[in-house]
């Protein structure tokens, strides 16, 4: 009877010491495969977290290379297309095609004005003025008073306009040898530039030249014509 009990209990301390060692075993193998699937799936995990970190970054950059070139692209200045209207934008989204527009309309207007204001200060010849041709007698360079009151008003001019300056071309008729007209012509010349002289116009205002007979004012060979072919011309430069 006692050896039956005995029996039994020590089968049950078996039994118990088995469950709790298959237990203990089964407890120690499963964290393992756990722990390495675990380990697997947070590698897996950290990969795709790493690649989506590197997509994210890359997609960070691009975004910021794309604004900064947006920027860049904004600030840009762009040059107003020919074919547009003076004062409108040359090209949407550009800042200077009114402004360069406005500005070239502005230098034109000032270049203009400043032709203008040059060619105003120059000035076309006065009314007054506008006889140019002194005439002389036969075989002779001295001025009449006709001429003188003729050469003292362009000394006048040129005394109040600096910058002006004329060439004085003296003629003869075709009497007479080419070389004595030729002579003939710088003398008449000169006596219309010494004349202006002692109007206090400066020799670098004034050049005299010669043609002799070779331009004449008028064909012809009758006293009419040697008249009129006798005589100094002066011309503004």
């Amino acid at each position: 009877m006692k050896t039956n009990i005995v029996s039994r209990v020590s089968l049950l301390l078996a039994a118990l010491v088995l469950s709790a060692c298959g237990s203990s075993v089964r407890l120690s193998e499963v964290p393992v495969e756990d722990r390495s699937g675990a380990m697997a799936g947070r590698a897996a995990d950290g990969s795709a977290g790493a690649g989506a970190g590197a997509a994210g970054s890359a997609g960070a950059s691009g975004s910021g290379a794309g604004s900064a070139a947006s920027a860049l692209a904004s600030r840009a200045v762009v040059p107003a297309d020919p074919s547009s209207r003076a004062g409108q934008p040359g090209a949407a989204g550009s800042g200077f095609g009114a402004a360069g527009a406005a500005g070239a309309a502005g230098a034109a207007g000032a270049s203009g004005a400043a032709g203008g204001a040059g060619a105003a200060g120059m000035g076309a010849v006065p009314a007054n003025l506008q006889r140019t041709v002194v005439y002389f007698d036969f075989d002779s360079f001295d001025l009449k008073p006709e001429g003188l009151a003729i050469v003292d008003s362009h000394a006048r001019f040129l005394n109040t306009n600096k910058g002006r300056a004329l060439v004085v071309e003296g003629h003869a008729d075709e009497r007479g040898g080419r070389e004595y007209n030729l002579a003939l012509g710088q003398k008449r010349a000169e006596a219309v530039r010494r004349r202006l002289a002692l109007q206090g116009v400066p020799d670098s205002q004034v050049e005299a030249v010669s043609f002799g007979e070779e331009k004449p004012a008028v064909a012809g060979v009758d006293d009419a014509a040697h008249d009129k072919n006798r005589r100094a011309e002066i011309k503004y430069r």
